[in-house]
């Protein structure tokens, strides 16, 4: 065990260490810093100022302002004395748009869709009021008449209303695309640390004191120990903008959903790494473990492609076969979850049958690594390393 230790100690430090990692790492957090921060940089203070010329454009500006928050837009209105002091105004920044009358808005480019409608909204009910004040009606019927029920829609089918492009749902995608490469680096890490001490003659220096196992199982533990530091920093700084900045509101599901990615990164890896290790005990130079674990990459990108299909159609039969199955199931799952398809159980099976997996290939790819890492000359045969 002492042994193991000091294999996983010297692969994390090792690892930690170096300046590709660190600068890779800097670029990522500024990444989302600056993913987090953009919307705020953009947006200034989140108030749309909006200019009002006489006594018309007040009554539409105040309905505006009353109707707001059904068209989630924050509105502050600003008095002009005319045209001339409208444009001068659009000119400088004081507003973003200008309600000359109450048929007529002026602006200096798009003024946005939701803010449109809004204005467009409130025009058209002053206009209404007016009309019904020349018909003869007395302030509290025509209160009445505007007194009506939202339309709420309702859906056959619940996956029919999922948004993809929904904040939350790009978020936990974002989330699983970060898992899909830190699999797929870490992994090869582990068949490059394991070429690499066999194309060196170091690997005989190590096995001298140390178990095959034992090395083995430290170099998996180190980088993957690694890996869960690093997607952990990620997802808490990443957690952490949201929280502060609330550029996006993330409902809980998606939190959960989320929180899933983790527990689903260590069981990926543990997968992955024993088909990287695997893939890297039967090569002896550097130059040929990138044939050698292709096909597990390409494993990795149709996990990304399960993930597609997921977002696509996620009641589907490849969904729901790619959500269980242990080597799309780390990618997978989390998408099902956030679109409210996967259910607990659901999400229980795909681990165990993970587990399992973990389970059969971690004897398999040791007893591979035992028969082929002394192997230095050539690439060894599977069955050779089987058969140490």
């Amino acid at each position: 065990m002492s042994g193991t230790w000091l294999v996983t100690s010297r692969e994390f430090t090792e690892r930690l260490r170096s300046r590709a990692f660190l600068i890779s790492n800097g670029v990522i957090l500024a990444v989302i810093v600056l993913a987090v921060t953009m919307p705020l940089l953009f947006d200034g203070d989140g108030v749309v100022r909006v200019g009002v010329v006489g006594e018309g454009a007040a009554e539409v500006g105040s309905f505006a302002l009353a109707q707001q928050d059904a068209f989630d837009v924050e509105v502050e209105l600003v008095d002009l004395a005319d045209r001339d002091a409208a444009v001068a105004a659009l000119e400088d920044g004081g507003v973003e748009v200008a309600l000359l009358d109450t048929t007529t808005a002026l602006a200096d480019g798009g003024i946005g869709g939701r803010l449109e409608s809004l204005l467009a909204n409130a025009a058209n009910a002053i206009g209404v009021d007016r009309a019904l004040t020349e018909a003869g009606l007395d302030p509290q019927e025509r209160a009445s008449l505007f007194a009506v029920e939202p339309l709420t829609v309702e859906t056959l089918d619940e996956r029919d209303g999922v948004d993809l492009f929904d904040p939350s749902v790009l978020i936990v995608y974002a989330a699983v695309f970060v898992l899909y490469g830190l699999l797929a680096v870490y992994g090869q890490w582990v068949a490059q640390g394991i070429v690499e001490e066999k194309q060196s003659r170091v690997v005989e220096v190590l096995l001298s004191s140390l178990k095959p196992t034992e090395l083995l199982t430290g170099k998996i533990l180190g980088l993957g120990g690694l890996g869960l530091a690093q997607i952990l920093l990620l997802a808490g700084v990443a957690a952490g903008g949201l929280l502060a900045t609330e550029v996006v509101e993330v409902p809980a599901a998606a939190w959960t959903a989320l929180g899933l990615v983790i527990p689903w990164y260590v069981v990926g890896f543990l997968l992955y790494a024993t088909l990287f290790a695997t893939a890297g005990s039967v090569v002896s130079r550097v130059e040929d473990m990138q044939s050698a674990v292709l096909p597990v990459i390409m494993v990795l990108v149709l996990a990304l492609f399960g993930a597609q299909f997921a977002l696509n159609d996620p009641t589907g039969t490849v969904a729901t076969v790619a959500g269980l199955v242990p080597f799309t199931a780390p990618i997978v799952q989390p998408i099902l979850f956030a679109l409210g398809v996967a259910t607990w159980w659901q999400i229980v099976l795909a681990l165990a049958l993970a587990i399992a997996a973990i389970a059969v290939m971690i004897p398999v790819a040791a007893r591979i690594y035992r028969g082929g890492v002394l192997r230095t000359r050539g690439r060894v045969a599977f069955r050779e390393a089987w058969g140490g």
